[in-house]
């Protein structure tokens, strides 16, 4: 499976999507969220499998490892997205800020301050890769 920015886009919108079906006056529940989204993971994996006939071991779109494979490059896409999109439009709540209530805020602040927290994630993520690959340099084939 190769990632392109339509997958990044379909992921995004299908948290979106689900966000605005269950987001109420008292908040989010993310456990609801969770189970939509795994709920409509399915057509996002591919019928692709991986198999061993050596270890009679097959994994398809129905097995754990490959539902949270997908489940994470959903919540990885979004949350890189909504980042992406709150840097560009300079999101802010402050309407004193010379911006107004105009719409998108463009505020240089607000971007500065998301994108901040966009390097901090994708640090996170790189660092995360870093940290699991240096754990499987002995097993390296």
């Amino acid at each position: 499976m190769e990632i392109t920015q339509t997958n990044i886009n379909e992921f995004y919108n299908l948290v979106q999507d689900q966000l605005s079906k269950i987001t109420t006056k008292e908040g989010l529940d993310i456990n609801n969220l969770v189970k939509n989204i795994m709920t409509n993971l399915d057509y996002l994996i591919s019928s692709e499998t991986y198999e061993s006939q050596e270890c009679r071991i097959c994994y398809g779109r129905n097995n754990l490892e490959i539902k949270m494979w997908i489940f994470s490059l959903v919540c990885m896409s979004w949350t890189l997205m909504n980042l992406t999109n709150k840097v560009k439009d300079g999101h802010c709540y402050n309407i004193d800020h010379q911006h107004g209530d105009q719409n998108p805020r463009e505020c240089f602040d607000g971007r500065k301050f998301h994108y901040s927290i966009y390097q901090k994630c994708i640090k996170f993520f790189y660092d995360s890769l870093a940290v699991i690959e240096k754990d499987l340099d002995k097993y390296r084939f």
